[in-house]
């Protein structure tokens, strides 16, 4: 798998991140604070600049209160 792949992944789970966070009208720092984390970790996922690890993914979850195959059901993670 080429380096471009799995940067593309990581950014469209950071879109994923957030567009399910913004139709909860949450904040960054709502959804950190309910995935017990730093808010500035939540931006660094959504901008891509970090990719989550499973357990930072779990938690993240957990925050927006989704079920780890309701995240991936979109077209946008869909397509790998």
């Amino acid at each position: 798998m080429k380096k471009e792949e799995v940067d593309l992944f990581v950014h469209k789970v950071g879109e994923r991140i957030f567009e399910l966070r913004k139709a909860q009208n949450m904040t960054q720092l709502d959804l950190a604070i309910k995935s017990d984390m730093d808010e500035s970790q939540v931006q660094r996922l959504e901008t891509a600049r970090s990719a989550p690890t499973l357990k930072t993914l779990y938690k993240i979850l957990k925050g927006l209160g989704i079920e780890f195959r309701h995240f991936f059901d979109s077209d946008k993670l869909n397509h790998f």
